[in-house]
């Protein structure tokens, strides 16, 4: 009895998709049309939009090199006048302030950067290992 009544919901069903398919079919196909030409329209609206921005990007970027292009030449013109003349008008005179000397403990800022980092890394690695060792344990008792 379970296998006739299986078999008709199977065929019942078969029927149903079947039939739906075949009578939408043409209903489909047109509001699949519909929704390309709304998305196509909307694809030009976007590629207008975004070749309008790129191209008030790209005049905004060459205006504000060509006006930075401008400064530096005349920062450059005006270093080149002094250098020139040797003279300073500011007397100005510029001091050392550091050197590559200074150290803590007898080692220097690059020392002590690798010092650190080997340290950290010695602690991320035992880290990771009483993680996984704990993962290995707990998996046992259970």
């Amino acid at each position: 009895m379970k296998k006739k009544l299986f078999s008709i919901a199977l065929a019942a069903c078969f029927m149903i998709f079947a039939a739906t398919s075949v009578f939408a079919t043409n209903e489909l196909q047109k509001a699949g049309d519909g929704i390309r030409n709304v998305v196509g329209g909307a694809e030009n609206a976007v590629e207008g939009a975004a070749k309008g921005t790129v191209n008030a990007v790209e005049n905004a970027g060459q205006k504000a090199g060509a006006a930075t292009r401008n400064t530096m030449n005349n920062a450059g013109n005006a270093v080149a006048g002094t250098t020139r003349t040797g003279t300073n008008n500011d007397g100005y005179t510029a001091t050392r302030t550091a050197t590559n000397d200074a150290t803590f403990a007898g080692m220097n800022s690059t020392a002590w950067t690798w010092l650190v980092m080997g340290i950290s890394a010695i602690a991320i690695i035992a880290l990771v290992w009483y993680y996984a060792s704990e993962r290995e344990h707990t998996s046992e008792k259970r």
